[in-house]
Formats: structure tokens, C-alpha cells, sequence
């Protein structure tokens, strides 16, 4: 099962904005993962890709967007994805925001409400500029004091202003509906607490109540403030989470369904059949058969 093949930790590493960061930088070599399915990626934080000399078709549980070299690209990790595909021997140089941190920055409504939203958008056009920025991204990664995090948060947000300005292609489009009244300070951070016990405890039996702890908050309180930030309920929130895993594993691996209901957290085949049908229109097994024909 999933809870026996990742340990708690490994799975708070792989949240790639550590808590205690608002801004964190990664540069590597982008590496392809097919048959397995130890490589998923998910995470509370807002990510920026910048690809160098090469382009990548990523997954999001089981939907392919292809990422061209030398573009930007920004989406909200809070859904697996994953490169399923990478041409050529280039790098790539990621950036993380916290969810406060970006909603901190005010940025126009309806790029912030796209990204909030589901969508994985990207520049139209390439930039020496960019380019030049990410170089500089990479050789400041261990740079991570305080004063360097401020200075790399308002080249950011600078960034994903002009990006806002000039407009953007839509890779991916939204999954939910927009919000039209968004929320910071404390309560963001409150919220991201609970995202990052979401992710870390998803394929276990968790509670409205054990979500609210983890943030120290009510249970009435945590419904509230997610259904404001979110549009929809702790337990749906949840159960997305694990409906996007399914995908990305009923398209990316040939484990045996039950396996797969199981690794993600359902209590049983039936109700994952039922949820997955409701959820997706069709059932798990003709969303493998689908994914595998295209």
C-alpha cells in the first residue's frame, strides 16, 4: 500500500516549499517517470518552471501539458503531476512560493483566480530576460537567509505581475470554479497548514476534525475558511486529492486497480468505483483503457 511504500517523512519532502520558507529554489536535470509511481509530486505551494534547452510534457494525473524550453510556466502544486516525457539533455530551474505569500502580493484577480483555480498558464513568448533570471535563480539557491528571500520574493512577484499584465496561454484550464473573494494573513497560513497535512496524510483515514488540528483551529472554523478559499469542503478536497492520484496512476502504472483504491485512500472498491465514476463520468477501468489509447 502507498502508507508502507512512503514513509511520513519522504512525504514531507517531497512538499517542496519547506514551512518554515516562503520562497525556495530547486535546479536539476527534469527526469521522465513512466512505470512507476514513487515519482508523484504535490504540494501547497505555487510553482514557476523555467526549462533550459530542452521541453517537457508533464502529467496532471493522467492530462498531458506540454512545457516548451525557455517560457514560464505557473500552476498551483496542490495536485499530482509529474515529467512523463523530456526531449533532449536540458535542465530545469523551479521556483516555490508559499500560497500567503503569493496571495500577499495582490497580483491583477483573474490571473491570481486562474492560477487559484486549477489552470497552468505560461508566457506567450520567450524572454533573454528570463532566461537570464533563472541563471541567476540557480546559482542563488543555498543563498536562503531572510534578506535573500525578500529580495527573491519581489523579483518574483514583479515577474508574475508583468506575466499578469502582458497576458498568458492557458496549458491546462481550471478544474473549479474561480473565487471571487480571496483571503490572507493569518488564515492562508492556517489553511496551508492544512493543505500540507492533506498531502503528507491523504492515503490514510482522516478527519474534518484531525485536519482542523493540524492547524490548530476548529472544526467549524477549518470548514468555513476552506470553503472560502477553496469553493468546496474539506472532505471534497480530499477526495479530489485522491481522485487525481487514481488518475495518475490508473494512466502512468499497470498496478492492479484494487492497489491503486487502496494506495489512495479509499476504504473499499465499491466506493472508489462509485466516487471515481462520479467524479471522472466513466470507470476506473475504462479511464485506464482511455489513457492508454492516446
Amino acid at each position: 500500500m502507498l502508507a508502507k511504500k512512503y514513509s511520513k517523512s519522504e512525504l514531507e519532502k517531497a512538499l517542496s516549499c519547506p514551512s518554515d520558507r516562503y520562497v525556495f529554489f530547486e535546479h536539476h536535470k527534469p527526469r521522465p517517470f513512466i512505470t512507476t509511481n514513487a515519482s508523484y509530486h504535490f504540494h501547497p505551494s505555487i510553482e514557476i518552471n523555467y526549462l533550459h534547452d530542452c521541453d517537457m510534457t508533464y502529467s496532471f494525473s493522467g492530462n498531458e501539458v506540454q512545457l516548451s524550453r525557455r517560457k514560464i510556466c505557473v500552476f498551483w502544486a496542490a495536485y499530482p503531476h509529474r515529467p512523463i516525457e523530456v526531449s533532449e539533455n536540458g535542465s530545469i530551474t523551479n521556483a516555490y512560493i508559499s500560497l500567503s505569500e503569493f496571495l500577499r502580493w495582490s497580483l491583477p484577480s483573474e490571473f491570481t483566480n486562474q492560477i487559484l483555480s486549477g489552470s497552468v498558464l505560461v508566457s506567450r513568448t520567450t524572454s533573454e530576460n528570463d532566461r537570464l533570471m533563472a541563471e541567476r535563480w540557480k546559482g542563488e539557491i543555498n543563498n536562503d537567509s531572510p534578506a535573500w528571500q525578500r529580495m527573491h520574493a519581489v523579483e518574483i512577484q514583479a515577474r508574475l505581475n508583468r506575466l499578469a499584465i502582458e497576458g498568458w496561454d492557458v496549458l491546462l484550464p481550471s478544474h473549479r470554479a474561480p473565487q471571487k473573494k480571496l483571503m490572507g494573513g493569518k488564515a492562508v497560513i492556517q489553511f496551508e497548514k492544512m493543505l500540507r497535512f492533506i498531502s503528507t496524510n491523504f492515503f490514510n483515514k482522516i478527519t474534518v476534525s484531525s485536519v482542523a488540528e493540524s492547524a490548530n483551529v476548529s472544526s467549524n472554523y477549518a470548514m468555513s475558511l476552506f470553503r472560502k478559499i477553496m469553493g468546496v469542503t474539506i472532505k471534497e478536497h480530499i477526495t479530489d486529492i485522491r481522485i487525481f492520484h487514481a488518475k495518475m496512476l490508473l494512466s502512468d502504472t499497470d498496478d492492479k486497480i484494487l492497489s491503486i483504491a487502496m494506495d489512495c485512500g479509499f476504504s473499499s472498491m465499491s466506493v472508489f468505483y462509485t466516487t471515481f465514476q462520479h467524479k471522472a463520468g466513466i470507470s476506473p477501468a475504462k479511464f485506464r483503457k482511455t489513457a492508454h489509447l492516446t
